[in-house]
């Protein structure tokens, strides 16, 4: 249950933005009501502030971006669905315009949440002996960790990927680091970052982050996979460095994700999204049948067949599964009046996935694969593990590149559903092929990243527009 303690001005491209609170037992905690606390008010106790950090995440249940979106956009842009018409021109590349409505909402989603991190560690700051020092390094390592999620997100899905121009000097977006009042007043306009300088952002946040943050909150089955841990921490910082190219880092965070003997693969696929807090999950947006946007807008109701349905699977993902034997085909795929459907997201209360097991050992893999010279054979021993859980047929690639081939198409047939369909094409160098009515956008097209948002480029002339919008 999301519950309004105050309003404040946050994040660019938002005018107005709302830090909201929740606990798990989902009661009343505050004898003010909630709508009347001021800033000092809610940070004035410790069980306040603790009520404020909780707040950041959700706000990452923002409909238009981590209520489930931004997976939806990066996975409707790509091959492994069937273009939905739901969400208008996205799915299309070169019919969508600046004043697109979903690219707008999503771009202010971001950098709403962005502006609750931001503003949480404003107050904080100005409210820091109220806490233990220990507890106040924590709280600030949950809101770097969430606004490092949120650029890493930002940057792949409006600015072309990290290897794109020599030292990625190409243009990224806006890195607001500050809370303010008024993001569009003409002290606190901002230009476009280059994407190496969010990359960098993205690196320096979620590096102090693994430093301050818990190994766990003692909370196995809800907090310790909704909220920013070491692990998490790690784990995104692993895909960061395999995004930018820098193999040998990514293999050392996902090591130290591996090593810790805490997570695993469950026995079965499916089970990751029947249970959310299992052994598979590293981070997750949690979400319940009273959060907004499971009314209408969960993940559940876009990917279900018998919700709204709006996304089902390609004729293309189909045909890469062996439908005799894998259980990604027999437990999270279901045919119904001759159409595909995932299962990855059975109700309307689904979690959004965000980092999980299999993808650590997936990027180990390719990162290894990269970097050898010829067949790594750990390489192929961690993808043989991902595909022996789901009785798939083990790989013997012979090549260095049949085995990044593999790699790339195990990921597909593994990750799929889960937002990161067009940018595993982008950030390997390789364009979006011709599928369905949608025609091919080779690499480096200006249509395979979103617009920036025209309301934005009118507010403030310090914002450049991608190039053919």
């Amino acid at each position: 249950m999301i519950k309004k303690y105050f309003n404040t001005k946050i994040g660019f491209g938002l005018v107005c933005g709302i830090l909201v609170l929740t606990s798990s037992c989902q009661k009343e905690i505050f004898e003010d009501p909630i709508n009347s606390l001021s800033p000092q008010a809610a940070f004035e106790t410790a069980e306040r502030v603790e009520k404020s950090a909780i707040g950041m995440y959700n706000a990452l249940q923002n409909a238009n971006f981590f209520g489930g979106r931004v997976l939806i956009y990066a996975d409707i842009r790509a091959t492994d669905v069937n273009p939905p018409t739901y969400f208008g021109s996205l799915p299309q590349f070169t019919s969508v315009t600046s004043s697109e409505t979903n690219t707008q909402l999503a771009w202010q989603g971001a950098y709403a949440s962005i502006g609750e991190a931001n503003l949480f560690m404003k107050n904080l700051e100005a409210a820091k002996n109220v806490v233990s020092a220990n507890k106040a390094e924590q709280y600030i390592g949950e809101a770097k960790f969430i606004r490092a999620l949120c650029y890493f997100y930002l940057v792949n899905l409006w600015a072309q990927p990290y290897k794109f121009t020599a030292n990625a000097t190409h243009l990224g977006v806006p890195l607001v680091l500050k809370s303010v009042e008024d993001p569009f007043s003409a002290e606190n306009q901002l230009p476009r970052a280059t994407v190496a300088e969010v990359y960098t952002q993205i690196e320096n946040d979620l590096l102090a982050a693994e430093n301050q943050l818990p190994n766990d909150y003692g909370d196995p089955s809800f907090s310790d996979i909704t909220r920013a841990t070491k692990a998490a921490a790690r784990a995104l910082l692993a895909r960061v460095y395999l995004y930018k190219g820098d193999y040998t880092k990514a293999i050392t965070f996902a090591d130290k994700v591996i090593t810790a003997n805490k997570y695993g693969l469950n026995d079965d696929p499916a089970t990751t999204f029947k249970t959310y807090n299992s052994k598979e999950s590293i981070f997750s947006i949690g979400m319940s049948v009273s959060d907004n946007p499971n009314t209408n807008n969960a993940l559940g109701q876009h990917y279900g067949a018998t919700k709204r349905g709006d996304i089902n699977i390609s004729a293309e993902y189909i045909g890469l599964l062996d439908q005799t034997k894998d259980l990604r085909f027999k437990n999270l795929v279901q045919q119904v009046a001759g159409s595909y459907w995932t299962l990855k997201y059975p109700a309307t209360e689904s979690w959004v996935p965000v980092l999980r097991y299999a993808e650590i050992l997936l990027i180990k893999a390719e990162a290894l694969a990269y970097l050898a010279t010829t067949v790594d054979p750990n390489a192929v021993a961690l993808v043989n593990v991902i595909r022996g859980r789901s009785l798939a047929d083990i790989i013997a690639p012979t090549t260095k590149a049949d085995l990044i081939e593999l790699i790339l198409k195990e990921r597909r047939l593994e990750l799929a559903f889960e937002g990161q369909g067009i940018f595993d094409f982008l950030r390997t160098g390789r364009g979006i092929p011709a599928h369905s009515i949608i025609a091919e956008q080779p690499y480096g097209s200006d249509y395979v990243i979103l617009p920036i948002p025209l309301y934005d480029l009118q507010k403030n002339p310090k914002l450049v527009p991608n190039k053919g919008y």
